[in-house]
């Protein structure tokens, strides 16, 4: 059993996100939900690799910290979706 730290916090928190977000983004067909549930995915691997097989590497580099960039760019797409919406949501009409 892994020891009790962030990476375990965390890895719990986004896999208990992650089927909220995959609901919504199935029930609305809407981008911005399946950038967010893609966000969760990746969080969940990077923080899954993390925990589980903190010694898998790509080259050099740990596995999971390979997966983080590409959750980072995913959430920088997610944010920027979410506050698109949001200024058109407010926007007046």
């Amino acid at each position: 059993m892994p020891e009790i730290g962030w990476p375990v916090v965390l890895l719990f928190v986004f896999a208990t996100h992650l089927p909220f977000f995959a609901l919504r983004w199935w029930r609305t067909r809407e981008t911005r939900h399946a950038a967010t549930t893609l966000t969760f995915v990746l969080l969940v691997i990077t923080y899954g690799i993390r925990v589980l097989a903190p010694e898998l590497h790509i080259g050099v580099t740990p596995a999971w910290e390979r997966v983080r960039v590409v959750a980072w760019a995913a959430a920088a797409v997610s944010l920027a979706m979410l506050a698109h919406h949001a200024v058109r949501a407010f926007r007046p009409r």
